[in-house]
């Protein structure tokens, strides 16, 4: 939108322009909403998001229409669930924007304190994991009428500014963070898939969630990124990043649980575009975020197996090939040699198998197609390296493997 454009909007237009483009905007009045709603006794209201979580197991619980979405808990042992965003909801809240974050903050009014020293070392080192020290800050003096500047007029740090206090009396009503998991583009129709948690869960000391973490590193991110607590996982589309309001769609669990479904199969391909095409506007060059596992000479190691016949890999690869090293001989085994002729590796369009003495060490379903024509192995000291050539040259592959 251009400056000529911008200012001939009122401030109510601007703020739809942001919501239709996926700015997440809270307003009173869409508390006073939310609350009217979801407060009133009469029959058939919405339920809350605390309730929808509280009734999961209970077969009487009656969900009304809405739009699907999945409630993902740390706790492993507990079922990751499909829940509804009230239809009424987003007729009141929308039909523009995410109306998922302003639905689930109540889940997050949790009445978990600030941990002190958390708070303490994520001030000291200016980095609020799931949040923004900067915005808590400005939002404390916010409320007290203070400056948010100093005597020299530049913003104040976050440091001097916030108070483990003053950040829980912030969050106590609930506080967001969305997560893009992929964002949406041309190659995806315009959806995004984003992980909603609670922004200061860090702080609240709340227990790692590694289905969200192993989630997120499906979809590209290396490392993957650490979640805390029950998060929620939804879905948005719009016509195009132009045109076209954004809104939310159904996401079921299966969409989150299978890890062949088109969404997450593409996501890590379109994270790297996406950051591209940031790089171009914004002008940075070698940031690529979130880097794909394997690249950037850095390699990755993985452990198969977990008996006595196990072994270990690494791997590393680039636009055009990936190669395996494989030790095939123990470190404790000094002196020994690799025999050549006891060897045997097994290309295939899709698969790579490798013997030694006739015992298996490695069968691997590739991620994608390899060219078998151009695939070979040598021998380095105690280690087979395999050098695999892909058929679709020019990409790389979010995994070595077809399954995560």
């Amino acid at each position: 939108m251009s400056s000529s454009e911008n200012d001939g909007m009122t401030p109510e237009e601007r703020e739809q322009w942001l919501r239709d483009r996926g700015v997440q905007i809270e307003t009173s009045s869409d508390r006073q909403k939310l609350e009217s709603l979801l407060l009133n006794n009469e029959q058939g209201r919405p339920m809350s998001i605390v309730e929808q979580i509280s009734c999961l197991s209970l077969d009487t619980c009656i969900h009304n229409e809405g739009i699907k979405f999945v409630y993902l808990p740390h706790d492993t042992s507990k079922k990751i669930a499909t829940i509804l965003l009230p239809r009424r909801l987003v007729e009141v809240l929308g039909p523009a924007g995410d109306i998922i974050p302003t639905y689930v903050k109540s889940f997050f009014a949790d009445g978990k304190s600030i941990d002190e020293g958390l708070f303490r070392d994520q001030v000291a080192k200016q980095n609020l994991v799931g949040g923004d020290l900067d915005k808590f800050a400005a939002a404390s003096k916010a409320r007290k009428g203070e400056d948010t500047k100093d005597i020299e007029g530049n913003k104040s740090s976050p440091s001097s500014t916030l108070t483990s206090s003053a950040l829980a009396n912030a969050t106590n009503s609930g506080s967001v963070e969305t997560f893009p998991l992929v964002r949406p583009s041309s190659t995806n129709k315009f959806q995004g898939v984003y992980i909603y948690l609670d922004e200061v869960g860090l702080l609240k000391n709340l227990p790692l969630n590694p289905r969200a973490s192993q989630l997120a590193q499906r979809c590209g991110y290396h490392p993957a990124p650490n979640f805390y607590g029950d998060v929620f996982v939804g879905r948005v589309a719009s016509q195009s990043i132009s045109k076209g309001f954004l809104h939310n769609i159904d996401l079921e669990k299966e969409d989150v649980m299978d890890t062949t479904k088109e969404w997450m199969v593409r996501a890590p391909q379109e994270n790297v575009a996406w950051q591209q095409s940031l790089n171009e506007i914004t002008g940075k060059k070698g940031e690529l975020q979130p880097s794909l596992a394997g690249t950037e000479g850095v390699a990755v190691t993985v452990e198969k197996g977990s008996d006595g016949s196990s072994c270990s890999y690494s791997w590393i690869q680039n636009e055009d090939e990936v190669e395996l090293t494989i030790p095939l001989l123990k470190n404790d085994e000094e002196g020994m040699k690799v025999k050549k002729n006891l060897v045997k590796v097994n290309f295939l369009h899709q698969q790579v198998s490798v013997k030694y003495d006739n015992k298996s060490f490695l069968d691997l379903h590739l991620y994608s197609k390899v060219d078998v024509d151009g695939c070979t192995w040598t021998i380095d000291k105690k280690n087979l390296i395999v050098t695999c050539e892909k058929v679709e040259t020019g990409g790389v592959w979010p995994r070595l493997e077809l399954s995560a």
